[in-house]
């Protein structure tokens, strides 16, 4: 009978369609490690039945990653013949070889026009030299000095000038000034990320900066090295920065050409909202004055104006965090004895001078002739992007407690050691416990007090038991 009722084995099997697409969605991964398995696993959603295929396509569209010429003019055709997928585009990611005559960083404006309607992220990420070891160019061909760009590319930048987020990394720019133009027509931007960014002239600052009017007003959140930061409006309230800083800019031996070592310090009294700084740690071998006179000129402009409060700005919203830049580049000891280092430089520069380097004997909040009532503290320290097992939390917190001991008494201090960030990056010890650890530290104090004895020098047990 055509008015059957459908048996009750057919009504429990029909699942709807908002569920699977709940489960299609879980297999998205926007960490670009993970992208190729997430991608085979969406290709093979999309080929289930007619009902998957939009859920599947939508989430598989989300984040596109071209790394050619090739790549680039095949999706371009996807999009053309299909327009409905240029639409589920938000993450466009472009990797490779950058500096070339066919580079994908200027092609894809052209190649793709304004089909990528809602579009919101951009990466624009070129090869570092283990890369290009792994992918060497055809024979015959060769990378160009910078990006080569042409004379109508800032006004095709005005298709994707509604992106909120770029990340920008080993890319070479012919001048400081074309950096900026080429953001100045991103006037949407929110996130900006600049990782190894240089040209080959530093120059004057561009018109862009000089305008009158605000050079990325949106901006909120900054990763970057240079000098870009004399340009930006008072919206920053996140910024990030490598330290020890470097130059960005590639110097060119030229008579003609003038050029300024920029310095590595950074002025931020210019940002009243900034209320997070990140300092990306990196190995450097032997601590100076030259490598630490910039983190503390940075850190006192930041904190040093009229008063306890920037802007609108307290002291207890302000949180300076010192992150590993690369977790395998360090031991666990290594990274705390570079903090030690940093340690009377950052209290110096965070907390007043009258109880800055102060050895505090007594709790916090007892009244004392030398000691204030109210919190020196300038800023909040946060430790964090330590990644590691839950059995050494407690050696961290007193670790790093021992290295900024003012910031520590007045409960200003903040551990964060085992969340997970990149986890494919581990310390170079990270197979030790802590056991391990206090037994080679045993063994190896038992070995400095027999060559102190023989060579009639006091014993550095004590000392170094009263150290981390």
């Amino acid at each position: 009978m055509a008015d059957t009722l459908p048996s009750q084995v057919d009504v429990c099997l029909r699942v709807p369609i908002e569920v699977w697409e709940h489960v299609i969605e879980a297999a998205y991964n926007e960490r670009y490690g993970e992208v190729p398995v997430a991608f085979a696993t969406l290709c093979s959603c999309a080929l289930v039945c007619r009902v998957w295929r939009p859920c599947a396509q939508k989430v598989l569209f989300n984040y596109v990653v071209l790394r050619d010429k090739a790549a680039l003019y095949r999706f371009a055709e996807l999009v053309d013949a299909y327009p409905k997928l240029g639409t589920y585009v938000r993450m466009l990611a472009l990797r490779g070889y950058l500096h070339v005559p066919y580079s994908p960083a200027v092609l894809f404006l052209t190649a793709l026009g304004r089909r990528l309607t809602n579009l919101s992220a951009l990466s624009i990420h070129g090869f570092d030299d283990d890369e290009k070891a792994a992918h060497p160019l055809p024979e015959g061909h060769k990378e160009l000095p910078c990006l080569p760009f042409h004379r109508y590319f800032p006004s095709l930048l005005t298709s994707v000038s509604h992106i909120r987020r770029l990340s920008l990394r080993d890319v070479r720019f012919a001048s400081f000034g074309d950096f900026a133009r080429f953001l100045s027509a991103l006037c949407n931007l929110g996130d900006l990320f600049c990782t190894r960014i240089s040209w080959s002239v530093l120059g004057v600052d561009p018109a862009c900066f000089n305008s009158g009017e605000t050079f990325l007003p949106n901006l909120r959140t900054l990763l970057s090295y240079d000098r870009l930061l004399s340009g930006l409006g008072a919206s920053l309230c996140e910024f990030r920065i490598k330290f020890p800083n470097n130059l960005p800019a590639l110097r060119v031996d030229h008579p003609d050409v003038k050029q300024e070592t920029p310095s590595l310090a950074l002025d931020l009294r210019y940002f009243p909202r900034l209320d997070r700084l990140i300092c990306i740690l990196a190995p450097f071998p032997h601590p100076d004055k030259q490598t630490h006179e910039p983190l503390r000129d940075t850190l006192l402009s930041w904190v040093l104006e009229s008063g306890d409060e920037v802007g609108d700005i307290s002291p207890r919203q302000r949180c300076l965090c010192l992150v590993p830049a690369y977790r395998d580049d360090y031991t666990r000891e290594e990274f705390v004895a570079l903090l030690r280092t940093m340690g009377p430089i950052v209290e110096g520069a965070l907390c007043r001078k009258e109880i800055a380097g102060v050895d505090l004997g007594h709790q916090v909040g007892e009244e004392t002739d030398n000691q204030p009532m109210t919190d020196p503290c300038r800023a909040t320290l946060v430790v964090e992007w330590l990644s590691d097992r839950l059995e050494w939390e407690e050696w961290w917190r007193t670790a790093i407690a021992g290295c900024f001991p003012t910031l520590s008494r007045w409960n200003r201090l903040h551990v964060d050691s085992t969340n997970t960030r990149l986890p494919t990056q581990k310390w170079r010890d990270y197979d030790e416990t802590p056991q391990d650890y206090d037994r080679r530290r045993r063994k190896q104090y038992a070995i400095d007090a027999v060559f102190s004895s023989s060579m009639g020098r006091p014993s550095p047990i004590g000392r170094r038991r009263a150290s981390i």
